[in-house]
């Protein structure tokens, strides 16, 4: 990592931190963002008769290794098995493939890989979510088609928990860590890590588990050398007891 020359430290260190803290806060903000959109009700979505909640007990296996998905479609691995643990694997599948650089920078490449996992009736208003969104976090970056190459964004699940499931809908929480920022000494911005836990409803439609809405909340959040506001020990309990291993990506 470049270092001040005179103080030896990080060359980001020597910005103004209060507006570096800033502007992460407002990128990693609007790429949360990114989860909205396609919330609302869903065709097929059950009643609260039909609903059925989810077993709470740890799975520190990794998964299902038998809900391994079947083929990729542009890139996107589809094809998962009628069952819990396939909407478990698809649910992570599907948010790390929204966490790619290309992903960010590349609008066709963005555009296939929600074509191949989102559902018909919620794939226009996610695409056009996630476009404003990453039009607005590349303006924050000063990432543009000669700098993209320098753009970081890495997201991988930390855990997972099913809170409804039938064998039409399921919805799952992610707990995800993510990275995104430039790696270039005049960027505005350094790789900053995000924590968000993302709740993904899933639809069986067309013979796979499908997205049909997104939503998001921040953390948990562990105490890092750029947090001001790390998530409590309590909260970390909780979650590490509720948020099952993540699934083998198969």
């Amino acid at each position: 990592m470049p270092t001040d020359t005179q103080s030896g430290k990080p060359w980001w260190r020597g910005m103004a931190v209060t507006g570096v803290i800033f502007l992460a806060v407002v990128v990693l903000a609007v790429v949360m963002g990114l989860s909205g959109g396609s919330g609302g009700s869903t065709s097929g979505g059950t009643s609260d008769d039909q609903r059925q909640t989810a077993p709470a007990e740890r799975n520190n296996t990794g998964g299902d290794t038998k809900s391994t998905a079947k083929k990729l479609v542009s890139g996107v691995p589809v094809g998962y098995a009628h069952s819990q643990a396939g909407a478990v694997q698809a649910a992570v599948n599907y948010q790390v493939a929204r966490s790619s650089a290309a992903y960010f920078t590349d609008v066709g490449a963005r555009h296939a890989t929600l074509a191949a996992m989102m559902t018909s009736g919620a794939l226009d208003r996610q695409i056009r979510n996630d476009d404003s969104g990453m039009e607005q976090v590349l303006a924050s970056l000063g990432i543009t088609s000669a700098n993209e190459d320098g753009l970081v964004a890495r997201g991988a699940a930390m855990g997972t928990r099913v809170t409804t499931y039938t064998d039409q809908v399921a919805t799952v929480e992610v707990w995800m860590a993510g990275l995104v920022g430039v790696t270039d000494e005049s960027a505005p911005m350094p790789v900053s890590a995000s924590w968000t836990t993302y709740t993904l409803t899933l639809q069986w439609q067309s013979a796979d588990w499908k997205l049909a809405s997104i939503a998001s909340v921040n953390g948990p959040t562990p105490l890092d050398a750029g947090s001001d506001d790390p998530t409590s020990v309590d909260e970390f309990r909780t979650a590490d007891r509720e948020f099952n291993a993540p699934p083998y990506a198969g």
